[in-house]
């Protein structure tokens, strides 16, 4: 899920520690609204507008802390900064039976591939952006 995406239903981390669902949330962290930037960038003329979160008064990047976000909700949450760790995390939260949150910082310039539609009033319809499923070796 996306970290904008997140950020508006954080709530779910309530449902998955009560019910002891065994989900692994990974968090693609890219410090930003992407999809929408996307569409912006793609309808605008490569302009957007407020879809990046920066801390107020600079130009850095701004997130909470989305793996202590979960642990503060009971939950064991951890972060990655390298993709080459990101399987083992994946493999580790599945193996632990248990809600896990992995908090994925990616590059805030590209957007994890996935497949949908959007369509907007007087913007048209675009095409569906297909990407492959992850699953762990």
């Amino acid at each position: 899920v996306g970290d904008g995406a997140f950020l508006m239903h954080a709530n779910v981390l309530a449902t998955a520690y009560e019910y002891q669902i065994p989900v692994v949330y990974v968090i693609w962290n890219n410090y930003a609204y992407g999809s929408i930037r996307g569409l912006q960038r793609g309808y605008l003329g490569g302009r957007e507008l407020i879809t990046d979160f920066k801390h107020p008064g600079t130009d850095k990047p701004y997130n909470p802390d989305f793996a202590a976000m979960a642990r503060s909700a009971g939950i064991h949450g951890v972060s990655v900064d390298r993709a080459a760790d990101l399987n083992e995390a994946i493999r580790q939260g599945i193996a632990s039976g248990k809600p896990v949150v992995i908090d994925a910082n990616i590059n805030g310039d590209l957007n994890p591939a996935g497949a949908g539609i959007w369509e907007l009033p007087g913007m048209g319809r675009s095409k569906p952006g297909i990407g492959q499923q992850y699953v762990p070796e």
